[in-house]
């Protein structure tokens, strides 16, 4: 299975219902919307994403297979652009 981890050095700043995430070392960023900064802010304090998956179950109208693909997906970009880590275990 497949975990990630956001990187120490990131820089993540919220600004009204948006977040900007900054990697400094390549300079790329991130501008995500209301849902995109949730799902970002609870995996950031459970380093999890079953955690987190079952936590935005409980908040948002959804069903979990939809929730957990969105959070993989944009995982998946993020560590594309090097602003988080996969660890493969």
């Amino acid at each position: 299975m497949t975990n990630y981890k956001i990187q120490d050095d990131v820089f993540l700043q919220k600004v009204v219902n948006e977040t900007v995430i900054l990697a400094p070392e390549t300079g790329n960023y991130f501008s995500l919307d209301e849902v995109g900064s949730r799902m970002i802010e609870l995996f950031r304090q459970t380093g999890s994403v079953e955690q987190t998956v079952a936590a935005l179950v409980q908040e948002y109208d959804a069903p979990q297979v939809d929730i957990e693909r969105d959070l993989l997906a944009l995982l998946e970009d993020m560590a594309q652009q090097g602003v988080v880590e996969k660890i493969e275990s």
